[in-house]
């Protein structure tokens, strides 16, 4: 049996095994991935994970409850941009965004604001993330 190569890529190479007849087996085809690429691919993911984490903070920041301004300044305090969550880190939050007795006052900020926030912005997050995932990787 041999193996031949099929087709390379800057991603890496597919590989076929063939019989003596030199026809290709089938179910024997493996990749072989270029190391580098995938260092690339991982870090290029890991950004983009950041940017998204790092734009949702800063649109939430806009939607919670600002008396004295703790909360706004706790989600960038307590979040870690790039591990996909959000913190509010006061221990009042989760009663003013999730109580009943709260209602929204004027303006955006108010009870629910991840939810809130995510229906007015989601689409520009998502475009925003796009263009940057485009010029990362470009």
């Amino acid at each position: 049996m041999a193996t031949v190569e099929r087709v390379s890529f800057p991603q890496g190479k597919i590989y076929v095994k063939q019989d003596a007849k030199g026809h290709d087996i089938f179910g024997s085809a493996y990749i072989e991935w270029n190391k580098n690429y995938e260092n690339k691919l991982n870090n290029n993911f890991d950004q983009t994970q950041k940017f998204i984490d790092n734009k949702v903070i800063m649109y939430l920041q806009e939607y919670v409850s600002y008396k004295t301004g703790t909360q706004a300044k706790s989600i960038r305090l307590a979040s870690n941009p790039g591990s996909g969550e959000v913190w509010i880190a006061v221990p009042y939050a989760s009663y003013q965004a999730y109580s009943h007795r709260i209602h929204k006052l004027k303006g955006k900020r108010g009870p629910r604001p991840f939810e809130r926030m995510k229906a007015d912005k989601l689409d520009t997050i998502k475009a925003q993330t796009i263009a940057y995932s485009r010029r990362l990787n470009g």
